[in-house]
């Protein structure tokens, strides 16, 4: 007669799982939406204390850039110079609402897998796609369309990254340029083509007083 195997430890084990699942469910519900705000808040508190040292837009562009995308319902957008991922943040609690997407592009290794931890701690790492290299080559294979392009990063070569993105940019969609002020000689040829181009509405704006943004819209028609 072949054996039986005694239920009782697998009972046992099933109870257990039932507790932890249980256990795991009940502190999931508890965090409330207003706590994973205090705790996203406090990270981006704590990248502001480096800001110097990643080139970080400041607090009050991110909450421009996050207000933008939301706007604009934007679902498909592409950031050009990740850092450590503050502004992908403020980019990325946009994207929360509208659904969409982020593929942001860095260079460095090392702030690639800082950015990867931030968003993760952000618990927002399902909105973004890392990848790793010169943007310059990068966005050559990128297929697009996107219909909100932001760039911060190698000043002075913004018309490469345009010639390359423009025909990617959906009709009604935004390319938002930050440093604008600031680095405004080093932009010239890029601030000066996107001012006259017969398919874009182009301002340049300031929230802090000292630096800002170009932005562009491509016209529908």
């Amino acid at each position: 007669m072949p054996k039986v195997r005694p239920l009782l430890p697998l009972v046992v084990f099933f109870l257990v799982l039932s507790a932890v699942v249980f256990h795991l469910t009940l502190r999931a519900i508890a965090q409330t939406p207003s706590e994973r705000d205090a705790a996203v808040q406090k990270l981006l508190a704590d990248l502001e204390a480096t800001r110097s040292r990643y080139a970080n837009v400041p607090r009050k562009d991110g909450e421009f850039l996050n207000l933008l995308v939301k706007a604009t319902q934007a679902k498909n957008v592409l950031e050009i110079g990740t850092s450590n991922g503050y502004s992908a943040i403020w980019i990325c609690l946009g994207l929360e609402e509208t659904g969409g997407k982020l593929t942001t592009i860095e260079i460095n290794p090392r702030r690639v897998q800082e950015a990867k931890a931030n968003l993760s701690k952000a618990g927002l790492a399902h909105r973004v796609t890392f990848l790793e290299g010169d943007a310059h080559k990068v966005v050559e294979r990128l297929p697009g369309p996107f219909d909100f392009i932001f760039i911060d990063a190698d000043k002075g070569n913004e018309m490469d990254y345009f010639n390359k993105l423009f025909p990617k940019l959906q009709p009604g969609g935004v390319i938002v340029l930050h440093n604008a002020i600031r680095f405004q000689n080093q932009m010239k040829a890029y601030l000066d083509h996107v001012s006259n181009h017969p398919q874009l509405n182009t301002v340049i704006l300031s929230l802090t007083m000292d630096d800002g943004f170009a932005v562009s819209y491509k016209k529908r028609k």
